[in-house]
C-alpha cells in the first residue's frame, strides 16, 4: 500500500497499542497510528481527523464497545472496524460480525492482522464502488427522465412561441405603417426569440437538440442572456459583466454556449450560501505552444475567452482533480445532479476549446473558457447562408395537418392571407382521409411530426401510395431527430423546426410548390 494509512486504535493498554503498532510497521504497512481510550477522545478523534480504519479491543474500562461501535457507525459508516482482542468466543464472534465489524484477531495471533487489515480496505472499497455505480445508475435514470420532460416541455414551448410568432407577423403586415404597432410588434419577435433560444437550452439539456455551428459574439451572447443570468443568481449575490472592447467571434453553438454560461453562474451561485460577488469577464488571448502541450490537443493561435469567478468557499487540490467528472459533486444528497460541470466540459472540448479552473479553499473559484477566434470573413463561401426573399404567395391548395387548433388557424390563415386555399386535417387520419377526399386538387402538404391516431411519418406514407411524388413539408417543435428513421426526407420533403416565422415558412412552401409535378402529372 503506496499511501500512509490512518489508523485509529481504541486500546486502554499503551503496551497492547505500541505492539501492534510494531507489527503492522513490520508488515511494511506504511501507517500512522493514534490511540483512544475514553468516549471523549474517541469522539474528538472521529470529528477531527480522516481515518482509514478502526482497531478496537473489546474490553475497555471507560469506553464499551457497542458505544464505540454505534459512535463510529452512526459518523462514520463506511469505517471498517477489526476487533483486535485477548480472547473471544465463537458465538460472540459471530454478533459481532453481525453487527458491522469487518474481521477479528486475537493478541496472541496477530500474524492475521496484516491480512485482515488489507482484506477489509479491499472489501470497503468494493461496497464504496458498488454503491458509487449504484447511485450512478439512479442519478442517470432521473436525469434520463428529467431530460425528456424538458424535451417535452420545449416542444410544446415551442409550439406556443409558433402562434406568438406567426401572430405577430400578421399584426405587424396589418399594421398599416402604425409606427406604435410596428415598435410594440418588434419588441415581441425579439422577445420571442430570446424564448426561442431557451427552448434550445431545454432541447440541449434532453439531448434532443442539433448542434449547429455559426459565427458569434461572446459579448453579444453574454450581454444577451444578462436578464436572464441575474435570473438565476440570488439577491446577496452581486453581478457584474466586464466585456471586451473588442469583438470576440467564434464558431459555435450558440444554444450549447449559453448553456456552458448558465452552468457556471450556477456553480458560483451555490459556492457562496452567504452571499458574494460574482464576476464575468471576456477577453482575447493568446495560447502558446506550451499550454497546448500540456493540455494534449487544439493549436496554439488567438482565442476568445471568458471567466466565471465568485467569492465563494473555494475548493481544495483534490477536489479540484474530480469537478468535471460526471456525477461527481460536494453537495449534500438530493441538492446537486454533478453533471452541470462535465456537461460544460464536453460541450468546450466538442468546440475545440479549453476549460481550466483555479481555487483556493475560502478565496473563492475562477473558471475560463478559451474557444478558438475566428474572422466572420474568412469563413464566407463555408457556411450556408440562407437569404428569406420576401413572402410570395400563390394560388394552390395546400392540405395543413396540425392537431393544435390555435396553430392550425395560424397556418390557415397566413397561407389564405398570401392566397393559397387551405384545407384542415386535425390529426393524422383525418389527412389521409381529406387527402383521399380531395386528393386531386391537393398541391402541398404539411404535416405536424407527432399527431393523435397517426404520426405525420404514417399519413405521409399512406398518402404517397396514391401519389408517390407528392410534396410534403413536416412541422414539429421537436428537432429532425424526432423521426426513428431520417429516411422520410427526399427531394420532395423537408423539415421545419418549430418555432419558424411565416416568412420562411412561405418561402418554403414557395421553393416545394415551384419544383413539384402538378397534381395531375406524372412521377
Amino acid at each position: 500500500m503506496s499511501n500512509p494509512l490512518n489508523i485509529l486504535i481504541i486500546e486502554d493498554s499503551n503496551a497492547d497499542f505500541l505492539r501492534v503498532e510494531r507489527h503492522i510497521k513490520q508488515k511494511e504497512l506504511t501507517a500512522r497510528c493514534r490511540r483512544v481510550d475514553t468516549l471523549e477522545d474517541l469522539k474528538e478523534a472521529i470529528d477531527g481527523e480522516n481515518w482509514d480504519l478502526v482497531l478496537a479491543d473489546y474490553s475497555v474500562p471507560q469506553l464499551g464497545f457497542q458505544e464505540s461501535l454505534d459512535l463510529i457507525q452512526t459518523a462514520r459508516p463506511d469505517l471498517p472496524i477489526i476487533m483486535v482482542t485477548g480472547s473471544l468466543g465463537e458465538e460472540k464472534a459471530v454478533e459481532l460480525l453481525k453487527l458491522g465489524v469487518c474481521d477479528f484477531v486475537l493478541k496472541g495471533n496477530l500474524a492475521r492482522l496484516a491480512p485482515a487489515i488489507e482484506r477489509s480496505l479491499r472489501d470497503v472499497l468494493e461496497r464504496k464502488g458498488k454503491r458509487v455505480a449504484e447511485e450512478q445508475y439512479r442519478q442517470a435514470q432521473r436525469m434520463e427522465a428529467v431530460g425528456q420532460l424538458a424535451g417535452g416541455v420545449a416542444h410544446d414551448f415551442n409550439n406556443i412561441m409558433q402562434a406568438i410568432l406567426g401572430y405577430s407577423h400578421l399584426i405587424l403586415t396589418h399594421s398599416g405603417g402604425n409606427e406604435p404597432v410596428k415598435r410594440y410588434v418588434e419588441e415581441l419577435l425579439k422577445a420571442s426569440k430570446r424564448a426561442a433560444d431557451l427552448t434550445k437550452s431545454l432541447l440541449a439539456f434532453s439531448r434532443k437538440q442539433e448542434v449547429t455551428l455559426a459565427v458569434i459574439e461572446l459579448n453579444e451572447v453574454i450581454l444577451g442572456n444578462e436578464v436572464f443570468l441575474h435570473r438565476l443568481i440570488r439577491e446577496d449575490i452581486e453581478m457584474k459583466i466586464t466585456c471586451a472592447k473588442e469583438s470576440l467571434t467564434v464558431l459555435a453553438d450558440r444554444g450549447q454556449i449559453e448553456q456552458v454560461f448558465m452552468n457556471l453562474v450556477t456553480n458560483g451561485r451555490d459556492a457562496m450560501p452567504n452571499g458574494g460577488r460574482l464576476l464575468i469577464e471576456t477577453y482575447s488571448i493568446t495560447l502558446g505552444q506550451e499550454f497546448i502541450d500540456a493540455h494534449g490537443y487544439g493549436t496554439a493561435g488567438e482565442y476568445s475567452s471568458f471567466s466565471v469567478s465568485d467569492s465563494g468557499i473555494g475548493m481544495d487540490k483534490d477536489t479540484q482533480s474530480h469537478i468535471f467528472e460526471p456525477f461527481f459533486t460536494t453537495k449534500e444528497q438530493g441538492e446537486g445532479t454533478g453533471l452541470g460541470l462535465s456537461m460544460a466540459y464536453g460541450i468546450i472540448k466538442k468546440h475545440n476549446g479549453f476549460i481550466t479552473v483555479y481555487s483556493e479553499p475560502g478565496r473563492g473559484t475562477i473558471f475560463k473558457i478559451y474557444l478558438p477566434t475566428v474572422q466572420a470573413s474568412a469563413l464566407a463561401g463555408k457556411t450556408e447562408v440562407r437569404e428569406v426573399a420576401p413572402p410570395r404567395g400563390g394560388t394552390e391548395t395546400i392540405l395543413v395537418g396540425e392537431d393544435d387548433d390555435a396553430l392550425r388557424r395560424l397556418s390557415k390563415n397566413v397561407l389564405g392571407h398570401y392566397g393559397y386555399q387551405v384545407i384542415e386535417a386535425v390529426d393524422g387520419q383525418d389527412a389521409v382521409d381529406k387527402f383521399v377526399e380531395y386528393g386531386k386538387r391537393i398541391d402541398l402538404v404539411i404535416l405536424d411530426a407527432i399527431m393523435p391516431k397517426k404520426n405525420g411519418k404514417v399519413a405521409c406514407d399512406e398518402m404517397r401510395t396514391m401519389r408517390p411524388n407528392l410534396q410534403v413539408v413536416f412541422v414539429s417543435g421537436y428537432t429532425r431527430d424526432v423521426f426513428a428513421d431520417n429516411n422520410v426526407f427526399d427531394e420532395n420533403s423537408i423539415f421545419i423546426q418549430k418555432p419558424v416565422s411565416p416568412d420562411v415558412l412561405l418561402a418554403r412552401v414557395r421553393e416545394m410548390l415551384d419544383k413539384r409535378v402538378p397534381a395531375g402529372g406524372v412521377a
